[in-house]
């Protein structure tokens, strides 16, 4: 639900003729205008979003973005709307195409890892029992809600909302875990000497954590 924060229900009430006079301004393309409506807006429009992202990098690009697409959107903004409601559905719609963007990346790149984990597996056929057995060894050595997690994930495909409800979790704890997989799988296999088998796997494990994962 979108609940706009008590500075913009102020503004409403005590400034609606200067808004008004700054879309009219806007509308013709005056940057001043814009500035002025940038200056008043961004720190109560920062705050509200943030509200939801917890991240104040990813509520600095949203907050750009919105901007942009006020400028963008100008010549068709009427006069007599609310200018701080307005700005908070461009900005909280901005927010859901975000997060639903990062989310299927983030399925994306997991169906990628666990792809490439398994055709590297299958490359040679001399060496290949000794990877499974490897591969299977480093997964039985999961702690027990980890290993549980990721076989419901893994072998039982199921998705994170379907685990996160089977197992009492919230979705973000489902995440956590596989993250946590991975990595201990990786470790395990890099002891073994048979580092080539994650050499991909863990550049797109850790380029997932430097950027490609789901707002917080």
């Amino acid at each position: 639900m979108l609940v706009l924060p008590n500075h913009y229900h102020l503004t409403m009430k005590h400034n609606k003729q200067h808004t008004s006079l700054l879309i009219t301004a806007l509308k013709k393309g005056d940057e001043r205008a814009f500035k002025t409506i940038y200056e008043s807006n961004k720190k109560p429009l920062s705050a509200f979003i943030n509200s939801y992202t917890k991240n104040q990098a990813q509520t600095d690009d949203i907050v750009q973005d919105t901007f942009i697409k006020l400028w963008n959107a100008k010549e068709g903004i009427d006069e007599n709307i609310s200018l701080g409601g307005f700005l908070c559905k461009i900005a909280y719609y901005t927010f859901i195409d975000t997060f639903r963007k990062k989310k299927r990346e983030q399925s994306m790149l997991d169906v990628w890892q666990y792809k490439k984990l398994m055709l590297l597996v299958k490359e040679e056929s001399d060496i290949k029992k000794e990877k499974i057995h490897l591969i299977e060894k480093a997964i039985e050595k999961l702690p027990p809600k980890c290993k549980e997690i990721f076989v419901m994930s893994k072998f039982e495909q199921l998705k994170y909302a379907e685990i996160a409800e089977q197992l009492g979790l919230s979705i973000k704890t489902v995440e956590v875990q596989m993250g946590k997989a991975f990595s201990i799988i990786r470790k395990e296999v890099n002891k073994s000497g048979l580092f080539n088998l994650f050499l991909h796997f863990s550049g797109l494990f850790f380029l997932k954590k430097k950027g490609l994962g789901h707002p917080s």
